[in-house]
């Protein structure tokens, strides 16, 4: 006796069905509390984006509030300083003059030579007239003459006040650079608190700070003094240093007051782009996080209240239905092991009742089956394998008959431009050949008749050039001395150059010719494509790829032209489809597939898929294939036509 039939037998069903509740609703359970957690973790997510986008807002209002300052330091000095100003009593008056009409956003100004020597300010903040503020490594500062400069946050020598300097450039009538108009913009302005403490406000549970890109604090709704270090320094030097806004769930440095080490934060960070300076939105993740963990809790609670109430109820009722099922099961178990002769009485009414009628009608039936079956199968067997033979003997048959009839077909391609060229060819040449003699012997005695020869012969060669076309569209030469290349280019070049479609090709894998067969085969079906291409598309690109890729052989005709739906193309009516038809044939005589990928307005591609082990066997050059190539058609190399002189 197996194991599992003996742990069968000595569990029972009803341990089994009390077992299976029970995993199931605790399967059920998990599913539950996965779904939740996620749902709480998604809450989480949305908490931290919500901060990410309030230190973004921040960061915008801040920067319009520079743009604008600059702006308005911009009108200020238009006019301000004309050309030639070097008395520095003037430049100071001038600059005293400004401060009386100077936007509310600046403290001070000052102006600044084209190499950043202070020349004036007004009031003195401290600076010595003549110093150079861009050398000063407090400042940061890097003076651009296109447009607005500002410079990192510094406390002013005269007075400590934390200000920013913003310089826009003053240029003369001609357009060469003056100087700088200079504003020291303070850090406490009431306008930047606001914007701060609005963000914070947003949040509801944080703070708001303004930080420099050592991650010291430049301005605050916590009271934080002025260069304090951040209470996440590191994070900030590091977001600082990628320059894209970041949100992250950070632990409190070492060392920053009222905050114990470790202590986890959401933050938000966002870079200015006008200046050195970032906003960081944040809060304790705690306190941030409790309305998501009430939530949690509660989801828990309420799931192992309805997971016990259930298993209640479902092991009550499993109980109550596992005990008719139980002496029905022993009866079925009978039928199971063979014993179709012993019949089956249903053990009480009821559904249990309807199930054991079932199975008695059943028992019944299989018997009849069985030996239904057994006359059958022995029929069907010997019927199946003649069926299967047949179908073989005949699809290799219509295989045949039809690499016959594309053989012949060739031939006769063959025969007849032989023909052609031994015959009419030779004839025309004749004529050609007598025209010129006959041109000679008139000579210039009779102008009337030298110009009919003239025509006659200009029709004899266009003659002999229609029948190199009908020659080399029978059985390109090319084909058969240079490969499938060339001899494609060739039909491109009559098909699509005079239309005015480019053709890229491209070869990928295949260094050698490829067998003569395949060859054919492939010319013949790319010449249908860009037969189709040149009447129907409308395109202005064809694309040709031979690819030899992971064991098969793969060629692509893809356009750019109006498309079509493949499915709406049939073979009714007019012979619509038959060419698609054709070349599906033409593939499958060396084991390969065609595709059609088409939409109206989106281009075709037609592509052949051979297995390259199906070309074992095939007999191929040893000249080798020509390497990646992408010409247009109208710079193709001509195809050396059959010459019917």
């Amino acid at each position: 006796m197996k194991k599992w039939e003996w742990l069968v037998q000595r569990i029972g069903l009803w341990p089994r069905l009390a077992l299976s509740l029970s995993l199931g609703l605790l399967a059920l359970f998990f599913v539950f509390s996965t779904l939740g957690e996620r749902a709480v973790q998604e809450s989480i997510a949305r908490l931290l984006e919500e901060r990410q986008l309030l230190a973004e807002m921040a960061a915008g209002e801040l920067e319009d509030l520079l743009r604008h300052a600059g702006e308005e330091l911009g009108q200020l000095s238009h006019g301000l300083f004309p050309e030639g100003i070097e008395d520095e009593t003037l430049l100071a008056a001038r600059l005293a003059w400004a401060y009386e009409q100077r936007p509310p956003e600046f403290a001070g100004l000052v102006f600044l030579d084209p190499e950043g020597r202070l020349r004036a300010a007004y009031p003195p903040a401290g600076f010595s007239i003549g110093a150079s503020l861009p050398e000063r490594p407090e400042l940061g500062l890097h003076l651009k003459a296109e447009r607005l400069s500002v410079s990192r946050p510094f406390r002013l020598p005269a007075s400590g006040a934390p200000v920013i300097l913003l310089a826009v450039p003053v240029q003369s009538t001609d357009g060469r650079l003056q100087g700088f108009m200079g504003g020291w913009m303070p850090l406490e302005d009431a306008r930047v608190r606001q914007i701060l403490q609005r963000s914070a406000r947003l949040g509801r549970i944080g703070h708001a700070l303004l930080l420099d890109p050592q991650g010291n604090v430049v301005a605050s709704t916590l009271q934080i003094p002025f260069g304090s270090p951040g209470e996440h320094a590191r994070f900030y030097r590091q977001a600082f240093a990628e320059g894209r806004p970041h949100v992250r769930i950070v632990p409190v440095e070492p060392g920053f007051p009222n905050e114990s080490p470790g202590h986890l934060h959401a933050m938000a960070f966002a870079p200015l782009r006008l200046a050195p300076l970032a906003v960081a939105v944040g809060g304790d993740l705690d306190t941030i996080s409790a309305p998501i963990n009430r939530l949690r809790w509660g989801l828990a609670l309420l799931g192992l209240l309805a997971l016990g109430g259930i298993w209640g109820a479902s092991l009550l009722g499993a109980h109550l239905l596992v005990r008719p099922i139980h002496r029905l099961t022993q009866a079925a178990q009978r039928i199971a092991n063979g014993d179709l002769s012993t019949p089956l009485r249903a053990p009480e009414g009821g559904e249990i009742g309807a199930m054991a009628e079932a199975l008695e009608r059943m028992r019944l039936r299989l018997l009849e089956n069985i030996q239904e079956l057994a006359r059958w199968s022995e029929t069907l067997e010997v019927r199946v394998a003649e069926r299967t033979e047949a179908l073989r003997q005949q699809e290799a048959l219509t295989r045949q008959l039809l690499r016959r009839l594309l053989t012949a077909q060739e031939e006769e391609r063959a025969r007849l431009a032989r023909e052609l060229h031994d015959e009419a060819g030779q004839i025309l040449t004749a004529v050609q050949l007598s025209l010129d003699r006959l041109a000679k012997t008139l000579g210039e005695a009779n102008p009337w008749a030298q110009e009919q020869l003239h025509r006659t012969r200009e029709l004899i060669a266009q003659a002999m050039e229609d029948l190199r076309r009908v020659i080399s569209a029978l059985r390109p030469g090319v084909l058969d001395q240079l490969g499938l290349i060339p001899a494609l280019r060739g039909v491109a070049e009559a098909l699509l150059q005079p239309l005015g479609i480019h053709l890229a090709l491209e070869i990928e894998g295949i260094t050698e010719r490829l067998p003569s067969e395949v060859e054919l085969i492939l010319f013949r079906i790319a010449q249908e494509a860009m037969h189709n291409v040149a009447r129907h598309s409308g395109a202005t690109h064809v694309w040709l790829r031979l690819i030899h890729r992971e064991g098969e052989l793969i060629m692509e005709v893809q356009d750019n032209g109006r498309g079509f739906d493949p499915t709406a193309v049939t073979v009714e009516g007019a012979g619509r489809g038959l060419g698609l038809a054709g070349m599906r044939e033409r593939a499958s005589l060396i084991g390969g597939q065609l595709e059609i990928n088409s939409q109206p307005g989106q281009g075709t591609t037609i592509r052949v898929r051979i297995p390259w082990p199906s070309l074992v066997g095939l007999t191929a050059s040893a000249r080798p294939m020509e390497a990646r190539q992408e010409v247009p058609a109208d710079e193709g190399t001509t195809d050396p036509s059959p010459d019917c002189g």
